[in-house]
């Protein structure tokens, strides 16, 4: 049996009407239980313990997840703890379903500038959703992440797309027993597009008072097809100048043109080939390095050609987590951190 107690106000923070705060004044019952408990009224639609209601609290949530809370609370006139509070609240991590995941890719971002403090990024390349943070880029920590998921997860997952960091493709090689690894597309092709910008720097410190050199990096990074006719202009004077750099540029367009068409794959590895030989020939420093690079990464790379795969989404996301730090300035807690950038993604 229970009787009740007088009652007592209670003030709750709505949603603002027309731009002006909204207070409910609720009376609220107490009850006196025999076993000598105190209780007081519930409502569905405040939780306990709080000051606001929930739809409130949602709304809040969704306009921290794009501005920070000092932001969000000059706006809503609450104290950035309290905003901060009720984000994390509000916010449930989801649990990763790792039985539906089958391809992944994985990169490291800088968490703190200059002090060479990486995070790890996963992510879904089906889905494009984010799977996880983790804290450490150190070998062992990886490890011991994925070994917690189990052979039976790990046997499951058939494709592993990474960049050119030695230790993630040796902890896919020892832990995902099924998986073809894949060095991403974009990472190869920056060290492609120094072969011709460092021999460009080269003819410049070699020619200095030659102005063909001046202004030409982006004009020979760019597709051909998406030359101007001035940039084409730009070009040829400096290949009447160093037919030299013609030959290099050429080269770095026929290797990018082999990726670009769906060949098959034995067709691909001959044509591969046969670009590295004529290649050799030039006798270039700098294309030598690439083919060095290329050579000691080659299964990998050209596992393209198997399933045309890229972490596109991975680099995408490493914009969203610049964003994020940039409107947190620069938030060093890596806990809060992870539950800003999933609020965010939801």
């Amino acid at each position: 049996m229970s009787s009740k107690t007088p009652k007592y106000r209670r003030e709750i923070r709505d949603l603002d009407i027309s731009g002006r705060k909204v207070i409910l004044h609720l009376l609220v019952h107490q009850y006196h239980c025999n076993c000598g408990r105190t209780f007081s009224e519930k409502y569905d639609f405040v939780s306990p313990g709080k000051s606001y209601t929930k739809r409130q609290a949602k709304w809040i949530f969704e306009m921290s997840a794009k501005q920070s809370f000092l932001q969000v609370g000059a706006l809503t006139d609450m104290h950035p703890k309290t905003v901060e509070r009720l984000c994390y609240d509000q916010l449930e991590f989801r649990q990763i379903d790792w039985d539906k995941i089958r391809r992944i890719g994985i990169d490291e971002f800088a968490f703190k500038k200059g002090h060479k403090d990486f995070i790890v990024i996963l992510i879904d390349l089906d889905t494009h959703e984010i799977i996880d943070l983790l804290q450490f880029r150190d070998k062992a920590f990886i490890r011991a992440y994925f070994e917690q998921l189990g052979n039976k997860i790990c046997s499951k997952v058939s494709d592993f797309c990474s960049d050119m960091w030695g230790p993630f493709q040796d902890l896919v090689a020892e832990l995902f027993p099924n998986a073809l690894i894949h060095v991403d597309r974009f990472h190869w092709t920056v060290h492609l597009n120094k072969v011709v910008d460092n021999y460009r720097k080269q003819l410049r410190r070699e020619n200095k008072d030659e102005p063909v050199f001046k202004n030409l990096k982006w004009k020979l990074i760019k597709r051909p097809e998406n030359l101007c006719q001035s940039e084409k202009k730009d070009l040829q004077a400096a290949f009447d100048f160093a037919p030299d750099l013609e030959e290099v540029y050429q080269m770095k367009n026929t290797f990018q043109s082999i990726f670009d068409i769906e060949f098959p794959h034995e067709f691909t590895i001959k044509q591969i080939d046969l670009w590295i030989k004529h290649a050799h020939l030039l006798d270039n420093k700098y294309l030598n390095q690439f083919i060095d690079l290329f050579e000691r990464h080659r299964t990998n790379i050209l596992n393209y050609f198997k399933i045309r795969i890229s972490s596109g989404a991975v680099e995408g996301t490493n914009n969203l987590l610049r964003t994020i730090k940039r409107f947190t300035f620069n938030m060093s807690n890596f806990m809060n951190f992870k539950k800003k950038v999933f609020a965010f993604n939801l």
